[in-house]
Order: C-alpha cells, then sequence, then structure tokens
C-alpha cells in the first residue's frame, strides 16, 4: 500500500519496538487489537502456524488500520511464497534458518524488484493499492524501499556464518532465537526455566555482531528474560554514543502463556480449598437465591 513501513520509520530513529508474535490463535480481530493496545508490531506465523498468503490479507488489513505495522515469518525460503505474502500487503518478512550468506542473498532477491532481485509485478494487487493508489512505477519503488526482510538466526552454524550474511545488501537485519540452536546443541531448551550459558553466549554474539553492522536486531522476550532485555537495551544505547548510526532492536514478545499459567495456578489453588464457592462467588454462594 502508498503508505510508510512505521516500523522501519520508529527503528530508524533509534526506538525500540515491542510487537507479538501468535502461532495457534490468531484472527483479525486479535491483530487489531494489537494494534490498538499500543504495540509497534505484530508478526503473522506461517511457518508453525500456517498462516497462508490468503489469510494473511486480512490479518495484515487489520493490523495497518489499527496503525501497526504486519510482519510474516515464511514457512521456507521459496520465491513463490515470499511473493504471494509481499503481495498480501505484509510489510516485511522473517526468513527461518537463514543459515549461510546464499540463503539471505536468494531471501532478499525474492523479495525485490529488478534490478536487485526477481520479484514479479503486481501492479493491481493488494500491496500496490489495487492500482489506485500509486503508479507501478511508485509502487516498485516504495515496496523496495520499505520492506523489511529480516533472517532468523536460529542455528550455531548461522551465528557462524553471520559475518557474511549481514554483508548481504538489503537485508535489514536478525531475529535471534535460541529455541533450535539450544535443540542443535543438546542443550536446556530457550522456554525452560533457564537458558544454557552455552546457548546463551551464541545468541549474545549474534545480537553483538547484528548491532555492530548498525542492522536491526529482533530478540524474543518473555517473562523470563525482560531483565536481559533491559541490560541490551542499556548496552545499545551506550554503544550509540557518539556512533553515526541509531541502535536498531526490536523485541518479539510472548507473554500471554505466562499470563495464563499464572491464572490457571490462582484458579486450581481455589479450587483445592474447601471454601472454593466463598471464594469465587462470595457471600450469595452460601445465601442463595435473592428473597429465599
Amino acid at each position: 500500500m502508498a503508505r510508510p513501513n512505521l516500523l522501519r520509520r520508529k527503528l530508524a530513529e533509534g526506538r525500540t519496538c515491542v510487537g507479538p508474535i501468535f502461532q495457534e490463535f490468531w484472527s483479525p480481530e486479535l491483530f487489531e487489537f494489537t494494534g490498538l493496545a499500543g504495540f509497534d508490531f505484530v508478526v503473522l506465523d506461517g511457518e508453525h502456524a500456517g498462516v497462508d498468503p490468503q489469510a494473511a490479507r486480512a490479518l495484515a488489513r487489520a493490523a495497518q488500520a489499527a496503525g501497526i505495522t504486519p510482519l510474516a515469518r515464511i514457512p521456507a525460503n521459496d520465491a513463490s511464497l515470499v511473493l504471494r505474502f509481499l503481495d498480501a500487503g505484509v510489510e516485511g518478512l522473517i526468513l527461518p534458518h537463514c543459515n549461510t550468506a546464499a540463503d539471505a542473498e536468494a531471501f532478499v532477491r525474492a523479495a525485490k524488484y529488478p534490478p536487485r532481485g526477481i520479484r514479479g509485478a503486481a501492479s493491481t494487487s493488494r500491496a500496490a493499492g489495487y492500482g489506485f493508489t500509486q503508479t507501478p512505477r511508485e509502487h516498485l519503488e516504495q515496496a523496495d524501499r520499505e520492506g523489511l526482510c529480516l533472517g532468523l538466526i536460529e542455528e550455531p552454524q548461522a551465528v557462524g556464518n553471520l559475518p557474511e550474511i549481514l554483508k548481504v545488501e538489503g537485508l535489514d537485519g536478525c531475529f535471534v532465537g535460541a529455541g533450535d540452536m539450544a535443540l542443535v546443541l543438546g542443550r536446556q531448551y530457550y522456554g525452560g526455566r533457564e537458558t544454557h550459558p552455552e546457548v546463551r553466549a551464541l545468541v549474545d554474539r549474534a545480537v553483538d555482531l547484528t548491532l555492530a553492522s548498525g542492522k536491526v536486531v529482533m530478540i524474543p522476550v518473555t517473562g523470563l528474560t525482560v531483565g536481559w532485555l533491559v541490560k541490551l537495551m542499556a548496552k545499545v544505547r551506550r554503544e550509540s554514543v557518539g556512533a553515526d548510526r541509531t541502535p536498531q532492536l526490536a523485541a518479539q514478545i510472548a507473554l500471554l502463556q505466562e499470563e495464563v499459567e499464572s491464572l490457571s495456578a490462582e484458579v486450581r489453588e481455589l479450587k483445592a480449598g474447601q471454601d472454593f464457592d466463598r471464594k469465587l462467588l462470595g457471600d450469595r454462594a452460601k445465601a442463595g437465591p435473592e428473597g429465599s
């Protein structure tokens, strides 16, 4: 659509941006709710949740109507899938298992129009405003300028190859994930109560390399890692002082599960008690119907 990528603008200003990724629960209403709640972006998941380009249209429309940027984690490094998600109107893509510079190059080429890439023209797509809001040339220039391309660094080999990956023109930065990294190493899974030091060292190195390159870094944040995020933000600010670049940090936040688990624990505690009815319903549970 003929609109600036608001997330790109905020990151260029050095702002830390926060947004959720929804895997098993997603709908236009939820994406609209996310925008109105004040988040900066929302990620629709084509890898694990199976959101396809057709479903992405309604989700992107809802997010944009609420004033936030829709991103998509695509299921594979497939040029036809990249094309369809972008034509649906999402404003940035995340490539899973971006392990080499060749992976990143193929990804960026699929997302950009010639001469940089191989994306096919569709001047009447939703992304192009159905041909009403801009000329075909304006759409080509705007799409290449505004669209975000992020590689998901989630395996040890990707961290080793990251200096070369970050050299790929048009790759805006990295989403650093520790889950698969821990699985490959046979270490404590990131979703557990603690992250193995070996995994954390790789995550920290990936973050440091990406920030040093002047590119965007996206990291997952749960209640277990908010403190780490605060320390990282302070570090980014310190290192950017006097540098000719702005810190660019996006936090993909996942607090819903912890909130649900906390509420569930409270309910189980109440149900285990002998006075469950009184606690849950108050005095009316004992008094019976009004007027009795």
